[in-house]
């Protein structure tokens, strides 16, 4: 359910500073077609914000369409954004619209830009810069009245000086950048969230409301968040899980949020640690978790399958 603000009700009753001043920038931008570069960690809702900015467009009458860039094999990728020519190569047995036409004079997000290999970013920065689209096995070339908003969790400066990324794609893509904040730092956001999260649960599970125990919220309040907004999601699922529709206690929250090491209510016991520490260690506790299951502790994670193999050879 949405208000006047484009947003859903409860990201509109937001407290932090750190994102109303996120949603500033965003409403300043949406009222012009240039390209906005979304970055912050994984889950921190980049692409709650890009759908505020086209909700907030002169597109807004128009779809947008969203792709995760990193959840597809290149040859497919390519693809599924710009399209093919029936026969251009096996499987190809018709024409196919690719993401690019089917959001005609609408909005196009490319989450996870990060991960597109070089050919792709070079038919990336032709459609930035002319407007228009070659399908895979043909030769004329199409034009494209879109906009492109897209999202990383990477270090995209670090890519291109690495080499893993174009200069000119970046500075096309990078009109405007927004910095999406973590939830650790919007904290006065944790309980709003939590209840509109135990709200939307109770319907989809077909649960009486969902009631949470004040003793959750030191836990809640305290814990890291390494994954961010859609790891408080998946942490009230299971909590409503194993309350069977019953008021959530502490005793339903996951160890790794019960446990006191990592959860910390006095300021004198605190080791300070990266936040690169605190996810690789939730990574590998998930993994334990899972007894090595990375399909399921990429669900739990709430991150694809190709991010936690990213972030596992990292």
């Amino acid at each position: 359910m949405t208000n006047d603000t484009g947003l859903p009700e409860y990201m509109a009753a937001v407290n932090s500073r750190a994102f109303r001043d996120v949603l500033e920038m965003a409403r300043m931008v949406s009222e012009f077609d240039s390209s906005v570069l979304l970055s912050g960690d994984t889950g921190v809702g980049k692409e709650i914000v890009a759908r505020f900015i086209h909700d907030n467009s002169h597109r807004r009458e128009r779809p947008m369409l969203t792709i995760n860039c990193a959840a597809l094999p290149a040859a497919l990728l390519e693809s599924e954004l710009f399209g093919h020519k029936a026969g251009s190569f096996t499987g190809a047995i018709k024409d196919r619209v690719g993401l690019f036409e089917q959001a005609a004079r609408g909005t196009a997000f490319l989450d996870e830009i990060g991960d597109v290999d070089g050919a792709i970013q070079v038919k990336l920065l032709r459609v930035l810069q002319e407007r228009e689209i070659l399908r895979i096995g043909e030769n004329t070339p199409r034009r494209v009245d879109i906009r492109i908003i897209a999202a990383t969790n990477t270090d995209l400066t670090a890519a291109v000086a690495s080499g893993r990324f174009r200069k000119d794609l970046l500075f096309r893509l990078r009109v405007v950048e927004i910095r999406v904040p973590t939830l650790a730092e919007r904290r006065d956001d944790i309980m709003l969230l939590a209840d509109h999260f135990l709200e939307e649960l109770s319907n989809r599970m077909h649960l009486p409301l969902l009631k949470m125990h004040n003793e959750c919220h030191p836990y809640l309040l305290d814990y890291s968040w390494p994954g961010n907004v859609r790891e408080l999601y998946n942490v009230i699922e299971r909590a409503a899980i194993f309350a069977r529709g019953k008021t959530i206690g502490a005793e339903h929250l996951p160890p790794e949020i019960q446990n006191p090491e990592t959860v910390t209510t006095r300021p004198g016991d605190y080791t300070p640690r990266s936040l690169k520490e605190i996810e690789t260690d939730h990574i590998e506790s998930t993994l334990a978790y899972t007894r090595g299951n990375r399909p399921q502790a990429a669900r739990i994670l709430g991150i694809s399958q190709s991010t936690l193999w990213r972030k596992l050879r990292e």
